[in-house]
């Protein structure tokens, strides 16, 4: 702290220090230049001593990235006459885009729609996949499709109720190739194709990033029915071979204690995709093992707990200014889903290095610098203190030798 800010404790061994009522008194030379002093007041007040946790952390540069890229094709010839808009996310169920005012439709899935899925279809994992979002969206109330790889006439009933939400003019229980857009999870749209274009089978109508992976879980074998988990609740982690880690419920389509069918939707899950990026140099890497905790500012200045997931084992070199560093690539990801309205941009990740529990604190204004050496603070009803500094924080300062009390008054120039 500047000596100027406290004029008197510079003077303290020469002239001494008159501390009173009225505050501190220094000397003071007049603009006339003679040998006349006259005593001025500083304008001070009593500010309380803290206690609280005092953390030490160091700073990395990092850059929060939403999740994968992806598209949403064209699958033939037409005017394109609809689309979302930008910075829209679209999740199971939603019209994205129609094509000569046919709709398509998002529906969560890893297999893309190659063919039409009709009762000429050969089984495979995209009647699995139509059957399991149709179903979670309610499209068979009365329970009467079996969630499998084959198409049946009770599929082709339920094909035809979701086209009659869709309100398309013929229904007729056919899934025509490219009404479907099979999404991984929830989506952001990035760039669109502009409505009233022409579009070709294979050509991009909407751009994409996947904010989350999602998909079901459905009732297992009958033997094992009896030890399945009902009474899982939406927010939920669920662990099983199906999902990954992380993956929390976000929709429940079972009672507990209801009766489950085997194959049908029991759960819907959803796992963020969303990740932090950061390059550190390798000598720095034993502070970001895998499952340490740290802490990440977000670019609204939001903080949100995160830990270390993963750690590359190459090492690659970048250029840093004239020198060539030697980096390592960390991923972190946040404890809890991010609610920012960021989900890309820089951001600050805080490690921990050291940590007080119940350190005694002062602002760092009521500091005097002394002339021996060291900082001395008033404390009302006991004049200067001397003491030990320890970590500054926001304009706060530690006192480290215990020699002021949290809850004692100090005194700071106002």
């Amino acid at each position: 702290m500047s000596g100027s800010r406290w004029p008197v404790a510079l003077l303290g061994l020469i002239v001494g220090i008159i501390v009173g009522a009225g505050g501190l008194f220094l000397i003071n030379s007049n603009d006339a230049g003679d040998d006349e002093t006259e005593n001025a007041e500083v304008a001070t007040t009593l500010v309380t001593a803290e206690q609280r946790d005092l953390e030490r952390f160091d700073e990395w540069a990092g850059t929060l990235q939403p999740g994968p890229v992806s598209t949403v094709s064209a699958s033939g010839r037409g005017t394109l006459t609809r689309t979302v808009s930008e910075g829209d996310t679209i999740r199971a169920g939603d019209v994205v885009a129609e094509i000569d005012g046919t709709p398509v439709v998002a529906l969560y899935g890893t297999v893309p729609q190659f063919r039409t899925i009709n009762i000429e279809a050969q089984p495979g994992a995209d009647i699995r996949q139509l059957e399991e979002n149709l179903v979670a969206l309610g499209f068979d109330p009365d329970g009467a499709v079996t969630v499998d790889d084959t198409f049946t006439s009770a599929t082709a009933s339920l094909i035809l109720a979701w086209e009659q939400d869709l309100g398309i003019a013929i229904p007729d229980g056919t899934v025509d190739a490219g009404q479907i857009a099979f999404i991984s999870g929830p989506s952001e749209v990035t760039s669109r194709t502009p409505v009233g274009s022409q579009v070709n089978a294979g050509q991009q109508i909407l751009g994409t990033v996947t904010l989350a992976e999602s998909g079901f879980i459905g009732a297992p074998n009958e033997e094992d029915a009896p030890t399945f988990p009902f009474d899982v609740n939406v927010g939920d982690e669920i662990a099983t071979d199906e999902v990954p880690a992380g993956a929390l419920v976000t929709e429940v389509f079972i009672e507990d204690g209801s009766l489950a069918v085997v194959g049908r939707p029991v759960y819907q899950w959803e796992a963020d995709l969303g990740s932090i990026q950061l390059a550190v140099d390798v000598d720095e890497a034993s502070n970001f093992e895998v499952g340490r905790p740290l802490a990440v500012e977000l670019p609204d200045g939001q903080v949100v707990d995160a830990s270390v997931t993963d750690l590359s084992d190459v090492a690659r070199a970048i250029q840093n200014g004239n020198n060539t560093v030697t980096v390592i690539d960390v991923t972190v990801q946040p404890n809890e889903p991010i609610e920012s309205i960021f989900t890309a941009g820089p951001v600050t990740i805080r490690v921990e290095t050291d940590r007080t529990d119940g350190a005694v604190l002062v602002p760092a204004s009521a500091l005097i610098a002394l002339s021996e050496g060291g900082h001395a603070v008033e404390v009302d009803g006991r004049g200067l203190v001397g003491v030990e500094l320890g970590a500054f924080d926001d304009g706060w300062v530690e006192i480290a030798d215990g020699s002021i009390d949290a809850g004692e008054s100090v005194v700071v120039p106002t």
